[in-house]
C-alpha cells in the first residue's frame, strides 16, 4: 500500500508517521501544498530529514512560485501542478492521509 501524506502547514515530528508506515513494510510520499511547502525551503531542517530518509516529497508548484520558494528548495523536491496532484491522489497512490 502507497500512503500519500498531504500536508498544507509546517508539521513537525512527520517523521514518526513516517517511521510507522515503512515499519509495516508500506511506502508513503508527501504532498505539500499552501504553508506546507515551507518545509522544503533550503533554510528548513525538517525537509532535509525528510529528504534523507528517502521519500519522495511532491510541492506545489504555484505554492512555491507563490512564496518565493522557487531558487530555495532543497534539492530532489518534484514541483508538480495541478493535474499532477490529481493524478497523485487519485492514481499513484492508495491512501492519503491529511495532517
Amino acid at each position: 500500500m502507497k500512503y500519500l501524506i498531504w500536508l498544507s502547514s509546517d508539521c513537525t515530528n512527520l517523521e514518526e508517521t513516517i517511521e510507522a508506515i515503512h515499519l509495516s513494510g508500506e511506502t508513503a510520499g508527501i504532498l505539500l501544498i499552501q504553508d506546507g511547502v515551507f518545509m522544503v525551503d533550503k533554510g528548513c531542517e525538517e525537509g532535509k530529514i525528510l529528504l534523507s530518509q528517502g521519500i519522495k516529497i511532491h510541492a506545489s508548484k504555484k505554492h512555491i512560485e507563490e512564496r518565493g520558494l522557487t531558487s530555495r528548495l532543497v534539492d530532489g523536491v518534484e514541483l508538480v501542478d495541478y493535474s499532477q496532484i490529481v493524478d497523485l491522489i487519485m492514481e499513484k497512490y492508495d491512501k492519503v492521509i491529511s495532517i
